[in-house]
């Protein structure tokens, strides 16, 4: 199934001002809604922060397509130009200062599909040219070692359908990294912990074992997929990783048909393990993005359907020992998903995805939490 394809309605509308002053409390953490702009279709996947005063969320509009961006300025959320670029949706985004941000995504093009990267300087964002080595170019995730040393990572067009893209910014260019082995091989995101230790995660697809997750790591010289565990579910797929060590590497998804339930793997350093999750009272749970506090405070997002067909947050939180299902405020009559998940330089947590009312009489729009102390 193709990135692109989104089955979304676009219609108008505001966030519930009751759901937005509810606070719950998790982990350390409070959490409660944090009102972003109120722009009609608005679906946020990625989110990064390099200060207080300073995160970024990118997403897009469906149609027509629009890439979107948000900027934090240490007390709201505003919406942000990404310069002359149409058609384009933006799937992630990872900030090393406060002028030196990357967004990456695709857009949709007559002939094609091209990947997307922009910078931005401090001042604006800017478009930079990237590699698009097929007719059909698309990047999920990017994560950065330092300012001359970004990674970016999705898929292309390949005789298999679809085949593993990785990019790489050196400072100057973005050039496409040779990988090894074929078939059909899609990434999701990317976890950068040094110059030679990179991590890239996704899912690939065999006649004997369906859709299974998928993880390649690089080590400074060339990149190698790393064996994953093969679950008893023919649709196994990896949507996030963050890495706390070489040795403490976490990855999230979803596995199953029906049921669909949400997925952790766990590197120790030697070998990858799928842990148990909470149990949910759901037939369709995903968990869409993970990140890291330290080796004892992981949190993933995501999402849930329950009995009625209604979506609600999902956000569930690693202590070192167990996996635990967090209660955090969602929009009440409404849809909610989350997609993306990031620390936010205080101790605390973002998480950005959108909602949308059970009856469509108000908009998809932006969804933002933040987990406080």
């Amino acid at each position: 199934m193709k990135t692109k394809v989104q089955l979304i309605i676009m219609l108008v509308g505001c966030l519930s001002a009751s759901a937005a002053n509810e606070v719950f409390a998790g982990p350390e953490l409070a959490w409660s809604i944090v009102p972003s702009p109120q722009k009609a279709g608005v679906k946020l996947y990625g989110i990064s922060a390099s200060s207080l005063t300073q995160a970024w969320a990118v997403g897009d509009i469906y149609s027509p397509l629009t890439p979107i961006v948000y900027r934090w300025n240490g007390t709201g959320w505003r919406q942000v130009s990404p310069g002359a670029i149409r058609d384009t949706s933006l799937r992630d985004v990872a900030a090393i200062s406060d002028n030196d941000v990357w967004a990456v995504g695709y857009q949709e093009d007559g002939e094609g599909d091209l990947t997307v990267t922009l910078h931005w300087d401090g001042i604006l964002w800017t478009r930079v040219s990237s590699p698009n080595p097929s007719s059909e170019n698309y990047l999920n995730g990017v994560a950065a070692v330092a300012a001359n040393d970004v990674w970016a990572v999705g898929y292309k067009e390949t005789d298999t359908v679809y085949g593993a893209l990785i990019l790489h910014w050196d400072g100057s260019a973005w050039t496409e990294s040779p990988i090894r082995g074929g078939g059909y091989r899609v990434l999701t995101d990317v976890a950068a912990l040094g110059a030679n230790d990179v991590w890239a995660i996704g899912y690939k697809f065999s006649f004997n074992n369906g859709y299974q997750g998928l993880a390649m790591h690089w080590n400074g010289g060339r990149w190698s997929e790393v064996a994953m565990p093969v679950t008893g579910d023919s649709y196994t797929l990896l949507n996030g990783i963050t890495a706390v060590s070489p040795s403490d590497v976490w990855a999230v998804g979803n596995g199953g048909v029906n049921p669909i339930k949400a997925l952790t793997a766990h590197w120790d350093g030697i070998a990858w393990t799928y842990l148990p999750n909470p149990p949910i009272q759901s037939d369709y749970a995903f968990l869409k993005n993970v990140t890291a506090l330290g080796s004892n405070d992981v949190w993933a997002a995501g999402y849930f359907t329950d009995p009625a067909g209604i979506d609600h947050n999902l956000v569930e939180h690693w202590d070192g020992v167990a996996w635990t299902k967090i209660d955090v405020p969602e929009t009440r009559k409404a849809h909610n998903d989350l997609w993306g998940i990031a620390p936010d330089s205080a101790g605390g947590v973002w998480a950005v995805g959108s909602f949308l009312t059970t009856d469509f009489s108000r908009p998809l729009t932006s969804l933002v939490l933040h987990g406080s102390h």
